[in-house]
């Protein structure tokens, strides 16, 4: 058996160079068929690398509106609802006991007028505290910092962080103060220094950040009322479960409750056109994967055949000299194997050199209004990567099974007659 591979690997690596005596370089059909597999694999490598780097991005960008649970009024618009709800502190604990919560934020929003001498703007106001998940603003800065979120101490003025298309268009440099109009039974006026701008998206009024405490003496609420509450959890994949959990449990406590009527919904039900887009995208994607297989499949069987024709007198001759169909198949089949590595090794490379460079230096832009972020994102899952080289040989090789077969079609005393 041994004896077996070693004649497999010798023919192999003889089929695999030129013609030509002496030379050691790989035949050119044959560097066409290692292109066109690197070429494939990186394309499906940089393929999902941009739709994980999509996925997560949409997914920490979502999230950070609603959190993966959302807890508000019932029968309340999260988007714009007045309707405030008081969540007792003992409510509070036991939501923040549960072993699959990681984070129980408080929010308060309100809708307000940013006004300048020359020109005036709406803005959405996100009052956070310090249990306030903002990885995406904070990964968005394009210049500041986020609000500081502890109470103000006596008539310290409390700070904001403005989306930069209302920073831009109102002419807000950070450090300055700026004004804004609440309405209501009367016109308040409160006064933040700005102190960051981060780089907004796609959202209709994308949100200032402030102090929670600077909106609850706005609108005179006590410690405990709030507009909704974000629930993060450990294991965002588990939404569903934990919520029909955490539904059931407080049904048992009705003490928590009182007389509120609390609104639970999963993140990803309150903006389904979010997750609508990134299940389409996952749709191109498949089919862009399936495509690119064949493409490479298709690659490796023609250079297969070309080299089979092409080899047809050394194919003869080696069958004159007792070696079997199934000796020849393996060869080629060894063959392949080695330019479809060759091919994946060097379709790794470039995808990962691509993708590291778009990564650190932003080279393709996207328009924040239609993608949600500023340029095309970048993901790297060892796991999904080695998934696809995986799958993508094993693929190719049973597509090359049936080409290798034109051997045993090959006849010797036919093919030695060929000049």
């Amino acid at each position: 058996m041994s004896l077996f591979k070693s004649c497999s690997t010798f023919i192999a690596r003889g089929l695999q160079r030129t013609g030509q005596r002496g030379s050691k370089g790989i035949s050119g059909s044959l560097r066409l068929t290692t292109l066109g597999i690197a070429f494939s694999l990186s394309v499906m490598l940089l393929s999902v690398t941009i739709i994980l780097g999509f996925r997560e991005q949409i997914h920490e960008f979502a999230f950070s509106q609603t959190g993966h649970i959302s807890m508000n009024s019932f029968g309340s618009d999260w988007r714009n609802s007045n309707t405030p709800i008081r969540v007792s502190p003992e409510l509070l604990t036991f939501l923040r006991q549960k072993p699959y919560v990681e984070r129980v934020t408080p929010i308060i929003q309100e809708a307000g007028l940013l006004k300048t001498e020359d020109n005036f703007a709406g803005v959405l106001l996100y009052g956070i505290d310090s249990n306030f998940r903002g990885d995406y603003f904070a990964h968005n800065l394009r210049e500041g910092r986020l609000p500081q979120t502890s109470p103000q101490q006596g008539h310290a003025m409390p700070e904001i962080t403005l989306p930069v298309q209302t920073a831009e268009r109102m002419g807000c440099r950070v450090g300055e103060k700026v004004r804004i109009y609440f309405f209501g039974d009367k016109m308040r006026v409160r006064v933040y220094t700005l102190v960051g701008v981060y780089e907004s998206t796609g959202m209709e009024l994308s949100p200032a950040l402030c102090p929670l405490s600077s909106l609850q003496r706005l609108n005179r609420w006590d410690d405990n009322t709030y507009s909704r509450l974000m629930l993060m959890l450990r294991e965002p994949s588990h939404a569903e479960r934990d919520l029909s959990e955490l539904i059931a449990s407080l049904q048992k406590r009705p003490n928590l409750i009182g007389q509120q009527d609390y609104g639970l919904n999963l993140g990803e039900e309150l903006q389904p056109e979010l997750f609508n887009w990134l299940t389409f995208l996952d749709t191109n994607v498949y089919a862009l994967l399936s495509l690119m297989i064949l493409v490479g499949g298709f690659t490796m069987i023609t250079g297969l055949i070309i080299l089979v024709l092409d080899k047809s007198k050394q194919i003869g001759i080696l069958k004159a000299l007792g070696a079997t169909d199934g000796l020849l198949r393996r060869t080629f089949l060894l063959l392949a194997g080695r330019l479809i590595l060759r091919g994946m090794l060097w379709g790794n490379l470039l995808a990962l050199a691509l993708g590291l460079v778009q990564q650190h230096f932003r080279l393709i832009r996207l328009n924040p209004a239609n993608y949600f972020m500023s340029s095309v994102p970048i993901h790297f899952d060892p796991w999904a990567w080695v998934g696809i080289n995986a799958g993508t040989l094993l693929l190719i090789l049973i597509m090359i099974l049936v080409p290798t077969g034109i051997v045993s079609r090959i006849r010797p005393a036919e093919s030695m007659r060929i000049d």
